[in-house]
């Protein structure tokens, strides 16, 4: 028997997205040679993976690329997703935004059918929209906000313009003191 969740198969909700890059063998004993090993637990401060990438990227790139972790951190910004099945992008940033930031993409597909989020012009909330079948607000609730501090669980996917890009994101079981 296959339990399903989201349409796709128990096994395969833990897979790497197709779009991920794997991780050169350079770069994987880059990792060991220079970063301290990943945590079993797979959840890792922000300043440890944002450290780990201005340090050496192509070791961080050996030691996290095609894993889901989860990275505890603050959010500092909030933004509509843009593109294919992006529902929402969370930015995750020291307060001195001194090393890179983490961008959190949650897909269309962690979200309940007929929801999406809507947030607010100065970035500063999401909301989630539930919607019936004709397209009216069934509910709205306060799903995050600037400021507050998460654990967002995501596959790296790698560098993007200096940030750590996580996909196919969901929020984690509560909430980090990081």
């Amino acid at each position: 028997m296959t339990l399903l969740c989201l349409g796709l198969p128990l096994e395969a909700q833990d897979a790497a997205p197709p779009d991920t890059f794997a991780p050169t063998r350079v770069s994987i004993l880059d990792a060991k040679a220079y970063l301290s090993p990943l945590p079993k637990s797979g959840v890792v401060p922000l300043k440890t993976i944002a450290g780990d990438f201005a340090t050496n990227a192509v070791a961080a790139s050996g030691k996290y690329s095609k894993r889901r972790i989860t990275v505890l951190g603050r959010i500092a910004s909030l933004r509509k997703g843009h593109g294919y099945n992006k529902a929402l992008v969370v930015t995750l940033q020291d307060r001195s935004a001194s090393l890179p930031a983490v961008k959190a993409e949650f897909l269309s597909g962690s979200i309940p059918e007929n929801s999406e989020f809507d947030v607010s012009g100065e970035g500063g909330q999401a909301t989630l929209l539930r919607r019936d079948r004709y397209g009216m607000i069934l509910s709205r609730t306060p799903y995050l906000s600037v400021g507050q501090k998460v654990e967002i669980s995501g596959f790296v996917k790698g560098l993007d313009v200096g940030d750590i890009v996580l996909s196919d994101c969901r929020l984690g079981t509560g909430q980090s003191d990081q």
